[in-house]
């Protein structure tokens, strides 16, 4: 995730402010210590879908269970709540990319031997319509995509194209969610997923109807395996 030529230069003639608090980070990474210890990180979890669990002895959570995903595995690093949420938001909403390049390399350090270990090997971003990609100025998830690609040495392949413009999730039950992303995914070209392992990436996977809308299109079109990998992880409510 490259946001301009100079960046690595200023770091070394600045130090790096923490963009929780602002105070020195003292570090190579824009967030201190204390706020990196305040992170909510993601602990227990649901071994399919990172839904955050209460009981460390429970491997999956009951809707998974009863109804498993189109995806296999859920690799996420935070819970979605402050100030992880507020970090996501300024980089999705606001446009603040550093928080973004914060939040990607945290991501790598709690995440990237569970990368390794179950490899996929090819990273499709969760696409924007051109509309919201026009207004936004860029798809947060295809930055997380080429940094993490960059990192691991996976390529990155947008095999997957926003059919239609859809209305935004945020605040939608999960029914009309499920109706919102019908028809809402399309492939650019099946060969290249056809008999592979691939993983989604987005920023924050909420109730996985955006995701296992995605990984359906995938898997018929021939994918292996679909995994998620995402930020954060929405907490159930009154988590």
């Amino acid at each position: 995730m490259v946001y301009n030529a100079g960046r690595a230069a200023l770091r070394a003639l600045f130090p790096c402010r923490c963009l929780l608090c602002l105070a020195p980070s003292h570090s190579h990474q824009e967030i201190c210590a204390p706020c990196r210890a305040e992170l909510p990180w993601l602990n227990a979890h649901c071994q399919r879908c990172a839904l955050p669990l209460n009981s460390p002895d429970a491997l999956f959570c009951g809707r998974c269970l009863r109804h498993p995903p189109r995806f296999e595995h859920c690799l996420s690093a935070l819970r979605y709540q402050f100030p992880s949420d507020q970090l996501l938001s300024r980089f999705k909403y606001q446009r603040q990319l550093p928080c973004g390049q914060l939040l990607a390399e945290l991501w790598l350090a709690h995440c990237r031997s569970d990368a390794q270990r179950q490899r996929p090997q090819l990273l499709v971003p969760i696409p924007l319509h051109w509309r919201r990609r026009w207004s936004r100025g860029y798809n947060q998830s295809l930055l997380l995509a080429e940094h993490w690609g960059a990192a691991l040495s996976l390529p990155v392949d947008c095999a997957l194209r926003r059919a239609r413009h859809t209305t935004p999730q945020q605040g939608l039950s999960a029914a009309d969610r499920r109706r919102n992303l019908r028809k809402a995914f399309a492939l650019r070209r099946p060969e290249a997923v056809a008999g592979r392992h691939i993983a989604l990436v987005d920023d924050v996977l909420t109730t996985g109807t955006t995701a296992n809308a995605a990984a359906a299109i995938l898997l018929a079109a021939g994918a292996r395996r679909v995994d998620i990998w995402c930020l954060a992880r929405t907490p159930a409510p009154g988590q």
